[in-house]
């Protein structure tokens, strides 16, 4: 087979049926690709009401087979208080049998040519440099970091020994011994839910140069109305306004069943940080989580989650912990990033790691994976 014999386009929701063929060789047979519903969910946020599939590209032969697919998420990005869209690239994969034929070079300047700003997180250091010749900006090739609010240290250095990783930062486990809450203001701190969260307007008073867009119709989507993950999320509310709010979610560590929370989001007025962070420790004491965690890439808060006694892990140290816990394994740090834009190439490329702001709730760092994972 040859490039000529491979066509390059939209995917369109005829496609579906041959599309979850594709899903299923590319990731095996428990993959959640393979559930309509989760896809409909997955790739169907839009400000525009646009077609499922809108942004996300296929390579299909002549004789209609699916050998590579390459996924677009539909996100906004607020940069220097403007709004402008943004695709993630995300579930890219090519068929072993048709690569090096430059499928993915002509589908990536599709993207380059098509969307206003492309953005990327999740991928090796190779992959980088393939994305950074064709105008990425790689912020240096820097990662996310973690930060890891340890509760129970016993049990935390048992699944740090099963995963037979290096004790880098968390050898001081055993000098961990406070289960006491911590002192929190509790007032304004409310649960938002999808009933409600169009009580009240965002008011976030926190600008960082270049972020996701957060918006009522954003947070509904992402959390509140998600058919799949039970986030819980909490907001900081005064005079009927969210000044900020945290989004949490459990997992269970398989095969030890010791839970943990993760702090998928955290965004808001940096004064009111603390008081979310230090009420999501007490929920996570009290639920009996042996750490909870949270990653980001950029600088704001970290003052707060040292504060808040968070151990601050980076490059390889992020790997100590479970990323990935149904059943849990140990995974490289690859969170690497990169951001394109033809329209807006000088803001782009100008932009360095402590200009920007992104977390789990970005492309797909955090999503189901197994069809076993649909409860």
């Amino acid at each position: 087979m040859n490039s000529s014999e491979i066509i390059i386009r939209k995917v369109k929701e005829s496609d579906l049926p041959t599309l979850i063929d594709f899903f299923i060789k590319a990731y095996g047979k428990q993959t959640i690709f393979q559930n309509e519903k989760f896809l409909e969910y997955y790739f169907g946020f839009g400000k525009n009401k646009e077609p499922i599939f809108n942004y996300c590209l296929i390579g299909i032969t002549l004789t209609g087979e699916i050998v590579s697919h390459y996924g677009g998420l539909y996100y906004e990005l607020k940069m220097e208080d403007k709004i402008f869209p943004m695709i993630w690239g995300v579930s890219a994969y090519t068929l072993p049998e048709v690569r090096g034929l430059g499928i993915n070079s002509t589908i990536v300047k599709y993207l380059i040519e098509n969307n206003e700003i492309n953005a990327v997180i999740g991928f090796t250091e190779k992959t980088g440099e393939f994305y950074e010749k064709r105008g990425y900006n790689l912020f240096n090739f820097e990662r996310f970091a973690r930060f890891v609010y340890v509760i129970d240290p016993v049990k935390t250095k048992e699944i740090i020994d099963f995963l037979k990783v290096e004790d880098i930062k968390i050898l001081g486990l055993e000098k961990i011994e406070s289960f006491d809450l911590v002192t929190v203001n509790s007032n304004e701190i409310i649960e938002l839910t999808k009933e409600n969260i169009g009580d009240y307007a965002l008011d976030f008073n926190f600008i960082v140069k270049a972020t996701t867009n957060r918006d009522i119709d954003f947070l509904r989507w992402r959390f509140l109305e998600n058919p799949f993950i039970r986030y819980t999320v909490y907001g900081y509310v005064k005079n009927n306004k969210v000044l900020s709010y945290i989004a949490l979610r459990e997992e269970n560590l398989e095969p030890h069943n010791y839970k943990v929370n993760r702090i998928i989001d955290l965004f808001g007025n940096r004064e009111t940080i603390n008081d979310l962070l230090n009420y999501a420790i007490n929920q996570s004491k009290a639920a009996n989580h042996i750490y909870l965690d949270f990653s980001m890439y950029g600088e704001i808060y970290e003052d707060e989650l040292i504060k808040s006694s968070f151990i601050k892990l980076e490059n390889e140290e992020v790997s100590i912990l479970p990323q990935v816990t149904a059943p849990i394994e140990t995974r490289e740090n690859c969170e690497y990033l990169g951001l394109q834009s033809l329209k807006n190439a000088d803001m782009i490329k100008q932009l360095t790691k402590q200009d920007v702001y992104f977390t789990r709730i970005d492309s797909d760092r955090d999503r189901i994976a197994r069809m076993s994972q649909i409860k």
